[in-house]
């Protein structure tokens, strides 16, 4: 399969596997395929094929959106929150308490991985979402003529909704001052009220956004290439994602600060659900990257495991933590999404 057929925009179904179990964030709950030692990894009977946003039918998009904003709506798991805290806002919770270590570092990829897979799972199990999980292939944007602005994914009747309005936001921001609430679309200020960030804040406010056009070449098909012609796992992750204190953005970078607003706080980033079709298509690279070499890729990991020293060596063994919002699990129960309970794939 060859580098412009992965990344292009056909669609080949290889199964449907519906998953059933216990609602996630129950205490103790197994959500991950015990590859460890003493453990028998189990291939998947069925894989079901994540899709890219534009290439979904419109009644599954529909569904989706239908599923997010359940989850929204449905009350938090944590009984020692205050009530106003949705399932959605647990899973910002999340990654506002271990922000700190999971970037810059080598165990960001299968974090994020585990991360998106549980919040699937979440939209499944508790919300009944039955259609593919989406991703966002950014050079089907950024490859074109169109403003990225323009995208379907941030059409108001079909995708997320559309940029922030100047003069709309008045809180604190966690980054710039171009953030601004989102006006139209179904995560539109006020049908929707956040309530975790920005940043490492709790307090109410709109989903904001502020797009911005200028890191385009981030992301097009031509990165994303170079990206995937590294040979080892520490350049790759390296190129995507970068270590600390880099000068330049990266791939990475890329969606979060074309979408901006929200999407630009390094902690409370997903409280905008395009932040999980963003790491999908970032998982979809580094699937590409090992499935072009899955002999060897399929059990690669490096990079540190921290931001700053001590620097320690990321192993299959690093515990991929979730400051107890889900059980913890070692990279290596994550690294190849062909076994249980992961069983899905890219086109």
């Amino acid at each position: 399969m060859g580098l412009l057929r992965v990344l292009g925009n056909g669609v080949l179904w290889v199964g449907v596997l519906l998953l059933v179990g216990s609602a996630l964030g129950a205490p103790g709950a197994d959500l991950h395929g015990g590859h460890g030692p003493g453990h028998a990894p189990k291939r998947c009977a069925h894989t079901r094929l994540r899709q890219e946003w534009r290439d979904m039918r419109p009644r599954e998009q529909q569904a989706y959106i239908r599923a997010v904003k359940c989850l929204q709506g449905l009350p938090a798991k944590d009984t020692a929150l205050d009530r106003k805290y949705t399932r959605f806002d647990e899973f910002v919770i999340a990654h506002v308490s271990v922000a700190d270590v999971i970037h810059g570092v080598g165990q960001f990829l299968p974090w994020h991985r585990q991360f998106g897979f549980l919040y699937e799972t979440a939209l499944r199990q508790e919300c009944a979402y039955r259609g593919p999980f989406p991703f966002w292939d950014w050079t089907r944007d950024t490859n074109g003529t169109r403003k990225i602005g323009e995208s379907p994914l941030f059409d108001a009747a079909t995708g997320f909704g559309g940029d922030g309005v100047p003069g709309t936001y008045t809180v604190p921001t966690d980054n710039d001052n171009s953030t601004a609430c989102v006006a139209d679309g179904p995560f539109a200020w006020p049908k929707l009220t956040l309530h975790v960030g920005p940043g490492r804040r709790r307090m109410d406010h709109c989903l904001t956004r502020g797009i911005d056009e200028t890191h385009r070449a981030l992301f097009t098909r031509e990165a994303v290439e170079g990206i995937l012609g590294w040979e080892t796992y520490d350049g790759f992750w390296n190129a995507l994602d970068g270590r600390p204190y880099k000068k330049e953005w990266r791939l990475h970078d890329g969606g979060h600060l074309t979408v901006g607003g929200d999407m630009t706080s390094f902690y409370s980033s997903p409280n905008d659900p395009l932040f999980y079709l963003h790491h999908a298509g970032l998982d979809r690279v580094w699937w590409t990257w090992q499935h072009a070499n899955p002999k060897k890729r399929l059990q690669e990991i490096g990079g540190r495991s921290s931001p700053n020293p001590p620097y320690g060596v990321v192993t299959l063994d690093y515990p991929l933590e979730f400051a107890g919002f889900a059980p913890t699990v070692p990279i290596r129960d994550a690294i190849d999404v062909g076994y249980e309970p992961y069983c899905y794939a890219y086109p």
